[in-house]
């Protein structure tokens, strides 16, 4: 690709990159180094002249895949759970138009720079507005990991999964 000039990457970071949410710290943490990495790499491409390497980034908002089955947004409307089928449609289309960035839902192109022109307080009463610290409450994740290892014989004790002996 470098020696070619030409190619194009794509990113699936998140918005939680942009955005962090409650109770997904880690997550959260390894979306803003996806970002970091991807914005970090465009800079070093146009160093380097490699301006026939096209660039994407897509930051969805939970997406209906299992991973975050039950995690839900106060307002729906605004904050949809995404069906793969459509990020996939929307990814084909960034690259197709050689699009730098990629919010879904089209909503987080008017949140997300909220949050740069807002003073901190003003940033905490949106958050709190549209239920940022309750997304993950009733989340309850995909049951095959965890129904495979309740049948290896393993049980939830506090943080860690302990083998029963039996």
């Amino acid at each position: 690709m470098m020696t070619l000039n030409h190619g194009h990457i794509v990113t699936i970071s998140s918005i939680a990159g942009r955005s962090p949410t409650a109770r997904l710290v880690d997550y959260c943490a390894s979306k803003y180094g996806a970002l970091g990495l991807h914005e970090s790499l465009a800079v070093e491409l146009r160093a380097l002249g490699k301006d026939g390497i096209q660039l994407t980034n897509i930051c969805p908002f939970f997406i209906n895949t299992g991973m975050f089955e039950g995690a839900k947004a106060r307002l729906p409307f605004l904050l949809p759970l995404t069906e793969p089928e459509y990020v996939a449609e929307r990814v084909v289309r960034a690259i197709l138009l050689n699009q730098y960035q990629v919010y879904i839902p089209r909503s987080l192109y008017f949140l997300i720079p909220l949050r740069a022109l807002l003073p901190r307080k003003a940033i905490i009463a949106t958050e709190d507005f549209l239920g940022v610290q309750e997304f993950m409450a009733s989340f309850v994740g995909r049951e095959g990991p965890r129904k495979i290892h309740r049948d290896l014989g393993f049980t939830s004790n506090g943080d860690r999964d302990v083998r029963k002996i039996t």
